[in-house]
């Protein structure tokens, strides 16, 4: 039997209608995106109700990533640009057993790519889109939320007359989980010492959240094209 595509699952759960579903669809064929999100990005259903009646319809659990320090060995069995494309992050890992978030658990073509790639049994758990993004940056070091971080941070930098960590273009590969965790703690130490600064910039910093995510919410741009036309 076909399974049901997420739209169709929240209408049953009765968190969205199809007038909403119609307009979600609309917006993911003018951008592209995965539906959750765009839905969320809408406001037509929040992250919360998403992944309630997802987790109610599928019968797949659920895990809280802002809650959860993972692991760098378990970070580095998938790849950064692999766990970005398809929305997932992997918190844990029992014997032969990986454990992924991801914000659709039905997709047995990625977990079976998983599977072949890592040569571990894959156990699917359920995560809100937002909270897997913010995973994404904290773990791997992409995303809006590292964006916003490393603006501030090189903002900060500038002003101090201090040297610039980890912001050069001449490497374009992509970090490791470990060399992440190295530059977030370097960051961290820096913005100790200048947190005087910080007062001057928190203003910019919550407009320039407000005007990344306005572009999105109206359709102006989406978070790719932001991250591409700024890179």
């Amino acid at each position: 039997m076909a399974r049901k595509r997420i739209g169709e699952l929240l209408v049953q759960a009765g968190v969205l209608d199809n007038t909403g579903l119609r307009a979600g669809l609309a917006e993911q064929r003018r951008w592209g995106g995965q539906l959750g999100r765009v839905l969320v990005d809408m406001k037509l259903v929040t992250e919360e109700a998403l992944v309630r009646a997802l987790s109610h319809q599928l019968n797949f659990p659920t895990i809280d990533l802002d809650q959860l320090d993972v692991p760098d060995s378990t970070l580095e069995l998938v790849s950064a640009d692999l766990a970005e494309q398809h929305s997932l992050i992997p918190f844990n890992l029992e014997g032969k057993f990986l454990e992924v978030a991801m914000s659709d658990p039905t997709n047995l073509g990625i977990i079976d790519e998983l599977r072949i790639r890592t040569q571990l049994n894959v156990r699917p758990y359920l995560a809100g889109p937002k909270m897997i993004e913010r995973a994404l940056s904290r773990c791997y070091g992409i995303g809006l939320a590292n964006l916003a971080l490393d603006m501030r941070t090189a903002r900060l930098e500038s002003e101090e007359g201090l040297p610039t960590i980890g912001l050069g273009p001449s490497d374009n590969r992509p970090p490791s989980a470990h060399s992440v965790r190295e530059r977030n703690a370097e960051i961290l130490a820096l913005q100790e010492r200048i947190s005087q600064l910080e007062a001057l910039v928190s203003r910019d910093e919550d407009v320039l959240r407000k005007v990344l995510g306005l572009l999105i919410e109206k359709g102006v741009a989406t978070r790719e094209e932001i991250l591409e036309r700024i890179k």
